[in-house]
């Protein structure tokens, strides 16, 4: 289908959205969104950020907009073009707006009853706690996958992508055992990509894995 950008006044509304520095629509033909990308701070979560845009596509141009469509990149502040020389930012010289801190681990437990084993891992960032649950198998080939997608389930209300375990396993590395986790996002204007990630068992092995899952999301995917 051909593409084209036929709502210019919806993405200057889109960067009325607190938090959207910049915004591209894509639409078909009959001039339906099928695509909409958006840069955004860090400072909002991803989630958040594509209620609001679905809520202003609504009252103000009367489109519905499926949160599929909707591709949200948040770049940290080093990632950002620095400032003009003697440009102040949000108006206050001297004073730079810090990225949030990346997602630390602050608790993971892993419980079974008979066949059916539960997985809960408590995430902390900016001050705030975010706790996923993922239920499933009880064997200790499922611990892994289970640990993993609990990490992620903690991850939902920061991820702009819906993202999936592939595999997650505990591996060896010459003397040491590696935690190694695969995930396939799935976004809307790339599709499918897998991302890796990898962390070194210091202690504990489902640690490591929640590492792992921190380590392949806290990479830029290349479209």
């Amino acid at each position: 289908m051909t593409t084209l950008r036929l709502l210019p006044q919806l993405e200057q509304d889109l960067q009325r959205v607190p938090g959207v520095q910049a915004a591209s629509v894509v639409t078909g033909p009959d001039a339906v969104p099928v695509e909409i990308h958006v840069l955004a701070a860090p400072t909002r979560a991803a989630k958040q950020i594509v209620r609001d845009i679905q809520s202003l596509a609504q009252a103000q141009h009367g489109l519905a907009i499926d949160h599929r469509i909707v591709s949200v990149v948040q770049l940290d502040v080093d990632d950002s073009p620095p400032p003009a020389p003697d440009t102040p930012r949000n108006g206050h010289h001297g004073l730079e707006q810090q990225a949030p801190p990346r997602p630390a681990i602050a608790s993971i437990m892993v419980r079974s009853a008979g066949p059916e084993a539960e997985a809960v891992v408590v995430l902390a960032a900016s001050g705030l706690t975010f706790e996923g649950r993922a239920t499933g198998a009880s064997g200790v080939a499922h611990r892994s996958r289970l640990v993993a997608r609990a990490t992620l389930d903690a991850l939902g209300e920061l991820l702009g992508h819906s993202v999936e375990v592939d595999s997650a396993d505990i591996v060896d590395a010459g003397p040491h055992r590696v935690a190694v986790t695969v995930l396939t996002i799935l976004a809307a204007r790339s599709g499918e990509q897998l991302v890796s990630g990898s962390a070194v068992v210091r202690s504990d092995e489902a640690d490591a894995i929640a590492r792992s899952v921190l380590d392949a999301l806290n990479r830029r995917l290349a479209d």
